[in-house]
């Protein structure tokens, strides 16, 4: 068995408050890191796909997080690590959407090649490597339907929060 982590965070931008209001009022951001000690967290941001640290999330703000840890079969471990390098090797070729975004706001279900946001591209990466079964697909997962679904899973085995 291997632990990987997944975080949420609150921003306060404006984009980020539209997020907040519309899903629950709890968390606008979703990242995961596959390290024992959690030194870098991976998503997508408005410059696509990124690599992010706590100190990051400090600098820019960031109060409100919550982390869970999840234990995972080596052979899925795997898999989540094989893919989450050919992203970041080849990340110049995805993208950030927004659009995807509002379409998932709207439940208007939208998969468009290489272009993620933060909770899109975790759950696709937790469903295509066989970590967890999610509720809806990959592309109407919000960063708060993520964390409902993660809560409920049976691969679930730490919750802590206030991370950052």
């Amino acid at each position: 068995m291997r632990f990987i982590s997944v975080i949420w965070t609150k921003y306060s931008d404006p984009l980020a408050e539209l997020v907040y209001y519309l899903t629950g009022r709890s968390y606008t951001h979703a990242a995961i890191s596959l390290d024992e000690d959690c030194s870098y967290y991976y998503s997508f941001c408005f410059k696509g796909f990124c690599q992010e640290t706590l100190e990051k999330y400090r600098r820019r703000g960031v109060t409100k997080s919550l982390q869970l840890r999840l234990a995972v079969p080596d052979d899925v471990y795997e898999g989540l690590r094989r893919k989450l390098r050919f992203v970041e090797r080849n990340a110049q070729f995805y993208e950030y959407t927004k659009f995807g975004l509002f379409c998932a706001l709207l439940r208007i279900p939208l998969r468009w090649h290489r272009r993620y946001f933060c909770s899109q591209f975790i759950a696709e990466l937790l469903e295509s490597t066989g970590a967890t079964q999610l509720s809806r697909p990959a592309c109407l997962t919000l960063p708060n339907h993520l964390l409902r679904d993660l809560r409920a899973s049976p691969a679930l085995f730490e919750v802590v929060s206030g991370v950052v």
